[in-house]
């Protein structure tokens, strides 16, 4: 029996600079240490992808910074959920690890989209760098990225 083939989605990472800003501000929101938190970082969105089985088995979630599709991250869950103002919501977690990819080109969107099979970026062995010892204080890794030091 063949396995069925992965299902990615693409997501902008709005106002995100850098693969490392994207790791850094990750950190920053399973650093607070709330209930939102404790099952990992997620990404909210209205719309549940029809085909989540096959993507939680197999798939990804690729990150589009200043548009480019360069890093991507393994989904781990899709959950459905609801706000405190009622609006129906689903939450897709996403793996710790953050992956670069070849760099590729794709137009601005809303929302997230299934990755054509055909556009899915490879994967590259530069690591993300930018994720420091814990002694350091996220402002100060924050304000290192904005000056271009990491």
């Amino acid at each position: 029996m063949m396995s069925e083939p992965s299902v990615n989605i693409v997501k902008l990472a709005v106002g995100i600079k850098s693969v490392e800003e994207l790791a850094l501000i990750q950190r920053q929101f399973l650093s607070q240490g709330s209930t939102r938190a404790s099952n990992g970082f997620y990404y909210s969105t209205k719309l549940m992808p029809k085909k989540h089985e096959t993507i939680v088995q197999s798939g990804s979630l690729y990150w589009v910074i200043k548009g480019v599709i360069c890093a991507r991250q393994k989904i781990v869950a899709i959950t459905k959920d609801e706000d405190l103002d009622g609006i129906k919501r689903c939450k897709i977690f996403l793996d710790d690890t953050i992956i670069k990819t070849t760099p590729m080109r794709k137009k601005p969107f809303q929302g997230w989209r299934y990755l054509k099979k055909n556009r899915t970026p490879a994967d590259i062995k530069d690591p993300v760098i930018g994720t420091f010892e814990d002694d350091i204080p996220l402002e100060v890794q924050q304000q290192l990225l904005e000056v271009g030091l990491i």
